[in-house]
């Protein structure tokens, strides 16, 4: 059965969820064959089954632990999650050292800031060697603690903030980076919160900030796909001084202090540019965004270049539009700072 188990495992890793008929075609065995096959997988505890009678159909079984916050360990909690996973759909060297990193914060977050009762860690796997893994816990919100802690008006402005990196209520305990490299780190990445989500879909390059069903507490996904997920190592790389080894780099996405395809004014480009004083690159990116203003340039490309040289702003994504407005305002900023 050994042969025939592991054919089986690698068709439910392709489709995600199968069929005891179809099993049975494409094993090219009976279906009371193929019946006992994934009966067996399912007292092992490596499938789990859903429906019933013929529409009855077989996936990977999730992963779910639920562990106390007070004295909780982040790498103690993971690793055990980490090998139930391996006993079910083991995973790849990069996936691993992905999800290790990012759940290992997120964990540690829930831990440190949440002010909850319980922190959950769970997982479930998805067609096309997709991994999915779930950080919740029952505190106060990330995006709510956000807001208090730095006076933000909306989840909208924090998670604008947020994205940027170095943002952190503890700096005698956190870099601010954990938030910033996680979501990074993985295929997608998904923070919820206070009724509010921020996604962040590393396979297309899009930030997004949407609505969410969780009032209470926050959730947090990482999603990895086998074979699309970079080097830990390579992310840290792109974003860090060569020379000091310095977090000094950050990327914004420019349509989230809009909440849409166009900015108009000087109030949104200081969401923009707010903080970008901490590091010395800057990556604006235009993608999505159709339409900017004069103010909303001059603001960015003359105001807070000629206020801060030291800083690399590196706009990118831009449509045709968008790059003669930036390039008009960086004209007369040339212009200023020549007279």
């Amino acid at each position: 059965m050994g042969g025939r188990a592991d054919r089986l495992r690698r068709l439910v890793e392709a489709r995600g969820t199968v069929a005891n008929r179809e099993v049975a075609a494409d094993l090219g065995i009976s279906a009371a064959t193929s019946h006992r096959l994934l009966s067996a997988l399912v007292t092992s505890g490596v499938l789990e089954r859903f429906g019933r009678g013929r529409s009855a159909r077989y996936r990977f079984a999730t992963v779910r632990r639920r562990f106390r916050r007070s004295g909780l360990d982040e790498s103690a909690a993971w690793q055990e999650v980490e090998q139930r996973i391996n006993t079910i759909q083991p995973l790849g060297r990069r996936e691993a050292d992905s999800l290790a990193y990012a759940a290992s914060e997120i964990i540690n977050n829930a831990i440190d800031h949440s002010g909850g009762t319980w922190v959950e860690v769970s997982a479930s796997f998805g067609a096309g060697g997709a991994t999915e893994v779930e950080v919740r816990d029952n505190g106060v919100g990330a995006i709510r603690r956000i807001c208090e802690d730095f006076s933000y008006a909306s989840a909208h402005d924090a998670i604008v903030q947020l994205e940027k990196g170095k943002l952190t209520s503890d700096p005698a305990n956190h870099s601010g980076e954990g938030l910033f490299f996680s979501s990074k780190a993985v295929s997608r990445f998904r923070l919820e919160s206070q009724e509010v989500t921020w996604l962040v879909d590393n396979l297309v390059g899009d930030s997004a900030i949407g609505p969410s069903d969780l009032r209470k507490g926050t959730r947090v996904t990482l999603e990895v796909v086998a074979g699309r997920v970079p080097w830990i190592t390579e992310v840290f790389a792109e974003y860090t001084d060569a020379e000091d080894l310095s977090f000094d780099k950050t990327r914004t996405t420019i349509k989230l202090a809009a909440m849409g395809p166009r900015l108009i004014s000087r109030s949104q480009a200081k969401r923009v540019v707010a903080r970008l004083e901490n590091f010395k690159r800057a990556v604006l990116d235009f993608s999505s965004v159709e339409l900017v203003g004069q103010g909303f340039c001059d603001e960015v490309f003359r105001v807070f270049a000629l206020r801060h040289p030291q800083i690399e702003i590196e706009p990118c994504g831009m449509n045709e539009h968008v790059a003669f407005m930036v390039a008009r305002a960086r004209a007369a900023a040339a212009q200023q700072g020549e007279g």
